[in-house]
């Protein structure tokens, strides 16, 4: 038997750090809203031909020959042993973005869509709540990885949405009423920039969680630019929503040392310059993608002042799927 999921990598508009643990059990709910990309990572599991043992690939194989304990990656462990399943599979991942330390959820998105598979390879049809609340349940409760839940929810959802987290941790996913049309228009304003530089967030969220109390202010601030962001997306306002995003950008900046740094302070005043709405460094920062929102008639600018200093340019789309099973036999 072989089992495809495709799950989709994060697009954040605004809120991200409010549904960190540290902020919404404490000053909660905490508010984000999120978008599902039409790019992600595929997740392949296929029977092993040796049904004692297991192995895994990405970006390097492992075999392990006597436990699950053997392998060193972690959210395809805990999926395995969460789900009882001891040897017998291989599986297999292959992204469509560069994704480690990007800022667009990728590690969650995995999660997620290894779950998917292996659920499917025994058997079992989840929906998307299950799926980010195991999702969840791995990354912050078994590997203790800092982190928010925005990431598990948008990838297992997919579509445009807002995301709530209460102090007790209930989380409530409210899809924005966004029609067809203004979905396509909203997609023709979308830009996204790779800095080529990659980081690891867990530094970023430390630092973060440990500075929430003196910051409380700008959190507050961008729980609400949450709120009125979705607000501005329902009703397709999109010089406003550039506002926002651009707002809830400079607050984030103040969070942490290591969010932003010169290179991406030049980059974004540049696109601002040359007629972007506004946007954001997607993630905890430090490096990964840029994430803007430009009129059509504005991007060929934005496109060459930033590839002029040296930027990659990718195309990318708001897709209403979340995470699915692509192919089974």
């Amino acid at each position: 038997m072989a089992v495809v999921s495709k799950t989709p990598f994060r697009l954040t508009f605004a809120g991200g750090g409010t549904d960190l643990p540290a902020y919404y059990e404490t000053h909660g709910p905490g508010a984000c809203v999120a978008g599902a990309m039409d790019k992600g990572i595929y997740v392949m599991v296929v029977e092993n031909f040796n049904a004692e043992e297991i192995r895994v690939s990405y970006r390097i194989t492992e075999d392990a020959k006597r436990s699950v304990d053997e392998i060193s990656h972690g959210s395809i462990r805990e999926a395995l042993r969460l789900l009882a399943i001891p040897s017998g599979v291989q599986v297999i991942t292959a992204t469509q973005m560069p994704s480690r330390g990007t800022g667009i959820g990728s590690s969650s998105s995995c999660a997620v869509g290894v779950l998917h598979a292996l659920h499917a390879w025994k058997g079992e049809r989840v929906g998307p709540r299950q799926l980010a609340r195991e999702a969840v349940r791995i990354e912050r409760e078994r590997l203790h990885e800092p982190g928010g839940i925005q990431d598990q929810y948008a990838a297992a959802y997919g579509g445009l949405n807002r995301i709530e987290v209460e102090r007790d941790g209930t989380v409530s996913v409210h899809s924005l009423a966004i029609d067809h049309d203004a979905l396509d228009r909203l997609n023709e304003h979308l830009m996204l920039f790779f800095t080529g530089r990659e980081r690891r967030s867990t530094e970023i969220h430390a630092s973060q969680v440990n500075q929430i109390d003196a910051h409380l202010a700008e959190y507050d601030r961008m729980r609400d630019l949450a709120l009125a962001t979705a607000k501005a997306l329902e009703r397709l306002d999109l010089p406003e929503l550039g506002r926002l995003m651009d707002e809830n950008w400079e607050l984030k900046k103040r969070l942490a040392a290591g969010i932003s740094n010169p290179e991406v302070d030049r980059a974004y005043s540049i696109a601002r310059e040359n007629g972007a709405f506004g946007g954001k460094l997607l993630g905890a920062g430090g490096g990964g993608f840029l994430f803007f929102l430009v009129p059509p008639e504005r991007q060929r600018a934005v496109r060459q002042s930033l590839e002029s200093l040296g930027l990659v340019p990718k195309t990318v789309r708001l897709d209403i799927a979340g995470s699915t099973i692509v192919h089974e036999e």
